[in-house]
C-alpha cells in the first residue's frame, strides 16, 4: 500500500503552491505553511526511511511506503529526490526568520558553565565560568551560523514563488502517479 508517500507528495505538493494563495487570502497561505513545516518534516522522514532502506516505518506502521519499480512510468525513479527537495523547502519557508544558531550557542554555552560549576565546585570561579561560557558560545555560534547561512540561502532560492510553485506541482504530479503505480 502505496498510499501514505501519495498523500504526503500531494500534501506536500498544495502546501507548496501557498504563494498561488497569497492574493486571495494571506490567512489561508499562512496556514499552508504551517502544515506544510509539519507535513515536510514527514516527507524528510519517509525520504530517509526509503533511501536508506532501513524499512523502520515499515514495520511500524504496517504500510509499505516504496512504489511498485515495475511500474509503466518512467520517471518514478526521481520521486525520492522530489521528496528530500520538497521537505526542504517545506521546513526551511517558516523556519527563514528564527535565529537558531544563537539559540543553540547561547543554550549550550549555558549548559557548559553551568556543568562545570557542578562537575567542579569551587575549581572555577565566576570570572572563568564566563570566560569559558564566552569561549564556548562563540566557537558553537561560528559554526553554527556558517550551516545557518547556507541553509537560508538553499530556502531562499526553493521558496522563491515561481520555484516553489514549480515544486509543488510536480510533487502533485509525483504523487498521483505514484498512488497510481
Amino acid at each position: 500500500m502505496v498510499v501514505s508517500t501519495a498523500i504526503l507528495l500531494i500534501v506536500g505538493g498544495i502546501c507548496a503552491t501557498a504563494p498561488l494563495f497569497k492574493r486571495a487570502s494571506k490567512d489561508f497561505a499562512r496556514l499552508l505553511s504551517i502544515i506544510g513545516f509539519f507535513v515536510g518534516i514527514a516527507i524528510i522522514v519517509v525520504a530517509i526511511d526509503l533511501a536508506l532502506g532501513l524499512n523502520f516505518l515499515s514495520n511500524i506502521f504496517g504500510i509499505g511506503f516504496e512504489p511498485n519499480p515495475n511500474s509503466n512510468y518512467p520517471y518514478l525513479k526521481y520521486y525520492l529526490p522530489i521528496m528530500a527537495v520538497l521537505g526542504i523547502m517545506l521546513i526551511s519557508r517558516p523556519l527563514k526568520n528564527l535565529r537558531w544558531a544563537s539559540l543553540i550557542s547561547l543554550g549550550v554555552g549555558i549548559l557548559v558553565a553551568a556543568y562545570l560549576r557542578v562537575a567542579l565546585p569551587g575549581l572555577l570561579n565566576n570570572l572563568e565560568l564566563g570566560i569559558v561560557f564566552l569561549v564556548i558560545t562563540l566557537i558553537l555560534y561560528t559554526l553554527l551560523r556558517f550551516v545557518e547561512d547556507i541553509l537560508e540561502t538553499i530556502g531562499s532560492i526553493l521558496a522563491f514563488p515561481p520555484i516553489a510553485v514549480i515544486i509543488g506541482l510536480v510533487s502533485i504530479y509525483f504523487g498521483i502517479v505514484t498512488g497510481i503505480a
